[in-house]
């Protein structure tokens, strides 16, 4: 079997040199440009660490905040070794994941504006267990943005190619990680989800069960399991419950096992009554009342805009776990829609303040156009909210920082006019999957105005980005493409289809 592998290999890598035109290139070829060096310098501007106006942050949210501003700053002495003694507590014992989680999913929600971070840091400290874990996840959850949330027969055999490029460049970090570390619980965990995504679901159970045996109630494998057992995965009714029984076995907290009853086995948001949704939250909330249920009643609220009842929920959730972020933003929301304006605008900044995007964006647009009780046109504000967001790899914060370096000067404000600074932030905001630097990144490139070296290869990599900006819902962005008679979504070439059978017989003959 491997030798017929073999001989398929070296026809199939016979036709990629034929496609690719160059036998000498070290990259193969594909579809997703986001990694694609452009000869800009380093985003770079003052940095603001602190937000000003709000409470103190939790020590959680404060201690994720420094990691993410270190990640993005580059002080990585600083960054290792603050995840190595938070892993050691964690595996001795002596506090439990939150905090690694959080930072985690902090970098995985900006997407792949951490790419040049992550080379430096892995070039800088090569040996770096923390360093090929997190960047590879970074890459993983950048898979899962390219996918999307569609069904897969909604999704395009382009998007379904980006996705490949990136599960395969986080499969090589993670797969490095084993040998950096006698206890790589996360990156086998992450591999394993890795696998499932990627339809091989006997490699990720094996995974996951490698995982287990150094860490078997890190939560995330169970998670992984339950989730990958369902029927729209493939999978069946009782393997989820065998999952569950088998996580109850492994000494995952009551909470978390509540959270996993909930989510993978009840399954309220199914139900068809919402009355019935509501009366099981309801009820399981005066049985145990846990940070995921009170939140999960929180949204149901949300879902059917019951903005009364959904207020002392939030409040609740609030008042217990302080470090819930995305609470202050669904309180901002309710609060707004009760015409609470002052509370509203209060719980919007703590929460921009512990890094949420989606309330920093509103704070931004508040300062420029007016709204919240605040007036339009305070531009100094907005330049602070940018910056602060900026530090920490936001999405929005790099498409404003951006805009500033290039159109702060026509309207009044006081920033620097720097252009080849802007197209280093639209760059990093258009990884991040800010769909106007995308769209802004995208259409300079495709004029020949974003300073790339080679013009044809410069209209390539912005009509990448204008059909990022387009899956997104931006209207210039699919309008220019329309108008330039380019697909909205790449044709896959042969060289793609060659890349597609060399993963293809990897996954199966080796």
């Amino acid at each position: 079997m491997r030798r017929i592998g073999f001989v398929l290999c070296c026809i199939a890598g016979t036709l990629l040199l034929q496609s690719c035109g160059d036998a000498r290139s070290k990259e193969l070829p594909g579809l997703d440009m986001a990694a694609h060096s452009l000869p800009y310098p380093r985003p770079e501007m003052e940095t603001l660490a602190v937000f000003p106006g709000v409470p103190a942050l939790p020590d959680s949210i404060r201690t994720t905040l420094q990691l993410r501003r270190a990640f993005f700053a580059r002080d990585f002495q600083q960054l290792d070794q603050a995840l190595q003694k938070l892993r050691a507590d964690y595996l001795a014992g002596r506090s439990d994941f939150s905090v690694l989680e959080r930072f985690n999913s902090g970098i995985e929600d900006t997407q792949l504006a951490g790419i040049d971070a992550c080379a430096d840091w892995l070039h800088a400290m090569p040996a770096s267990y923390a360093a090929h874990w997190v960047c590879g996840a970074m890459w993983s959850g950048a898979a899962w943005k390219a996918r999307g949330t569609k069904f897969a027969q909604d999704v395009s055999a382009a998007q379904f190619a980006i996705m490949h490029e990136r599960l395969a460049r986080s499969s090589a970090l993670l797969e490095k990680a084993l040998g950096l570390d006698p206890r790589p619980f996360e990156a086998l965990t992450n591999l394993a989800t890795n696998q499932y995504l990627d339809g091989n679901a006997e490699l990720g159970a094996r995974y996951l069960q490698r995982a287990e045996q150094i860490q078997p109630q890190y939560l995330p494998i169970h998670e992984a399991r339950m989730n990958y057992a369902l029927p729209e995965w493939g999978g069946l009714p009782e393997q989820v419950r065998a999952a569950f029984e088998h996580a109850k076995k492994s000494g995952v907290s009551q909470d978390a096992l509540l959270d996993l009853e909930d989510r993978y086995l009840i399954r309220p948001g199914k139900m068809s009554d919402p009355g019935a949704a509501r009366a099981y939250w309801e009820k399981a909330i005066r049985t145990q009342p846990t940070r995921a249920r009170l939140s999960r009643l929180l949204d149901h609220f949300l879902w059917l805009e019951n903005w009364q009842d959904a207020l002392p929920v939030a409040d609740r959730l609030i008042a217990t776990y302080p470090d819930s972020v995305s609470a202050y933003y669904r309180r901002a929301r309710i609060n707004e829609k009760l015409g609470r304006i002052a509370e509203a605008l209060g719980d919007y900044r703590m929460a921009a303040a512990m890094g949420h995007d989606p309330s920093l964006q509103t704070l931004i647009m508040a300062h420029v156009s007016g709204g919240l009780g605040i007036a339009g046109k305070t531009f100094d504000a907005s330049v602070i909210l940018c910056r602060y967001g900026a530090t920490l790899g936001s999405a929005v914060g790099a498409n404003c920082i951006g805009s500033l370096y290039d159109e702060a000067g026509r309207v009044g404000i006081k920033f620097p006019h720097n252009p080849r600074q802007s197209l280093a932030w639209h760059q990093l905001g258009a990884r991040a999957g800010h769909y106007n630097s995308q769209y802004d990144l995208g259409w300079l490139l495709f004029t020949g105005r974003g300073e790339a070296a080679d013009g044809a290869e410069a209209k390539r990599i912005g009509t990448f980005w204008m059909r990022r900006a387009a899956e997104q819902g931006h209207h210039y962005a699919k309008r220019k493409l329309e108008e330039s008679h380019i697909d909205l979504t790449e044709p896959t070439s042969d060289a793609n289809i060659v890349l597609s059978m060399l993963y293809e017989l990897k996954r199966i003959v080796f």
